[in-house]
């Protein structure tokens, strides 16, 4: 029982300390989860960017998007003229004027999808007489300078971010945009009308900045965009324009891009076909579902974990109380159960002592108050009235029972001396035997069926005797068998008849046959 307990109360402080080091968080002991006020931890909020943030439901469509001059306030030039076009830094300058894009934006679940077209006209008769420097080209593709317009796929791809914020993170962008993956390039949705996005690809030093907001019941997006490459001498500043963005149907569109074709007279050669293609425009440069899985809340691990919870510390105080109290209450009932077996067999013990000492009336199986007394004053060897603990283990011990422990015995006087003075007076004394009259009774029935098996087991010489005597006795008494008269012979006939005469010891004249 008392390995029982420490094993108990070891499996409560282990346990309690082990739920201490990794408990779940949210638990009526444990810390707070920081998803409660954190929904970057919390796994059950939606990765779906329209539903982290409805300005994503109206921006998704088909936009036309239309440019406009803003001049540099350091040259003076117009940001939408053409400039020769160095193949070896392809965000320098373009040999053609801007005016229109076409963009098809599209989101499903937490994956943004940008394939955009951007269509340019010729440039002018002026440009095109100008000296081409060295390393640069007044045209791209295939048409002739200030003849042929030319066109331009462009795409971005990006997934809401693990900060569920409606911030979309651009994973890879193609096209005009150069065919490169861009950590830190973002979009993120201000609030519900104004979106800001900006883009670096570092290997280009290319940044691009645009802001916008929804005019218009919705149907328009008002902005600027300014593009710059990092590290260029003089003047870095790219361009710098004005948009509107108008949003249409697929149809129209798509009938837009046909329309703007002819009218820059681009080469068929030099058209991008987007009425069939899927995905993004450039083919290779898609990304693969691994290279989507990099960063894809859906598909990725998220860097915001939810650690293990804390025990609070009311709980812990809690809890370690319960445990004391309960392996207490063990204790108490292990000990309490153990006194009860001593006193229990030292009364018996005690019981069959006396039962051996006493002698009762024939007849009788209870102890009269002058068997009481007797018994009394046996133990009490000094005659003083009361049995000391000294004398009352003499008598425990002296009898053949063989040795009741000291436990046993120490239980026994307890209860025996009622008062607690040290001593047992005639009253507690028989009090106490009033308590073991059942084991006096059972101690008494057993030594009277001992002491009968005893004497029929092991007889005395006397009885073994008399037993003999009895025998004899009965054998001796039986009387000869007469010979029958009619199996005689004729001739012995008074032979016979005087041997009748002697067998007729009780002289009644006639003798029992047999």
């Amino acid at each position: 029982m008392g390995s029982m307990i420490k094993r108990l109360v070891g499996i409560l402080l282990v346990s309690l300390f082990a739920r201490a080091s990794g408990t779940d968080c949210g638990k009526w002991f444990s810390s707070d989860c920081l998803a409660d006020s954190d929904k970057r931890y919390d796994k059950g909020y939606t990765n779906d960017i329209k539903e982290q943030q409805s300005f994503w439901k109206q921006y998704e469509g088909y936009w036309i998007n239309e440019f406009f001059q803003v001049n540099n306030p350091i040259t003076g030039k117009d940001f939408t003229q053409p400039s020769f076009f160095n193949p070896k830094m392809p965000y320098t300058g373009i040999p053609y004027k801007l005016r229109r894009a076409f963009y098809n934006e599209s989101i499903v679940g937490s994956r943004f999808y940008s394939n955009r077209v951007y269509i340019y006209p010729p440039a002018d008769e002026i440009f095109c007489n100008q000296t081409i420097p060295e390393g640069f080209l007044n045209v791209i593709g295939n048409g002739q300078c200030g003849v042929n317009g030319y066109s331009e796929d462009a795409g971005v791809y990006g997934t809401s971010s693990y900060e569920k914020d409606g911030r979309i993170q651009f994973l890879r962008s193609t096209g005009k945009y150069g065919a490169n993956a861009n950590p830190n390039s973002n979009m993120t949705a201000v609030d519900e009308l104004t979106f800001f996005f900006a883009s670096t690809i570092e290997a280009t030093g290319f940044v691009n900045v645009f802001t916008g907001t929804f005019l218009n019941n919705l149907t328009q997006i008002s902005g600027t965009q300014s593009s710059f490459v990092q590290g260029l001498p003089n003047n870095p500043i790219l361009n710098t324009q004005v948009f509107l963005m108008t949003k249409v149907t697929r149809e129209e569109w798509l009938a837009a891009i046909e329309q703007e074709y002819e009218t820059a007279n681009v080469l068929p050669e030099d058209r991008i076909d987007v009425a069939g293609i899927q995905g993004c425009f450039s083919g290779d440069a898609c990304l693969t579902e691994e290279e989507w899985c990099t960063a894809d809340p859906e598909c990725s691990s998220s860097p915001y974990q939810e650690p293990d919870g804390t025990l609070k510390a009311g709980p812990i105080v809690g809890i370690v109380l319960a445990g004391v109290v309960v392996a207490v209450a063990l204790i108490v009932a292990y000990f309490e159960h153990k006194i009860r077996q001593l006193r229990k067999q030292a009364r018996h013990d005690f019981a069959r002592r006396v039962a051996q000492s006493v002698t009762l009336t024939p007849g009788s199986r209870q102890l009269s108050p002058e068997a009481l007394a007797a018994e009394f004053k046996k133990i009490d060897q000094d005659k003083n009235g009361t049995i000391s603990n000294e004398e009352l283990w003499e008598f425990v011990s002296s009898g053949k029972l063989g040795e009741m422990t000291r436990p046993e015995f120490d239980a026994l006087y307890a209860v025996m001396d009622a008062d607690g003075n040290g001593t047992v007076d005639f009253l507690e004394f028989c009090a106490y035997m009033s308590l073991c009259k059942a084991d006096f009774n059972e101690a008494k029935d057993r030594m009277s069926i001992r002491q009968v098996r005893a004497s029929f087991l092991a007889p005395t010489e006397a009885s073994r005797s008399s037993f003999a005597e009895q025998t004899a006795q009965r054998y001796s008494s039986r009387v000869s068998m007469k010979v029958p008269s009619n199996i005689v012979e004729e001739d012995d006939k008074e032979e016979a008849d005087e041997q009748n005469e002697d067998q007729d010891i009780e002289g009644k004249g006639s003798a029992r046959q047999e």
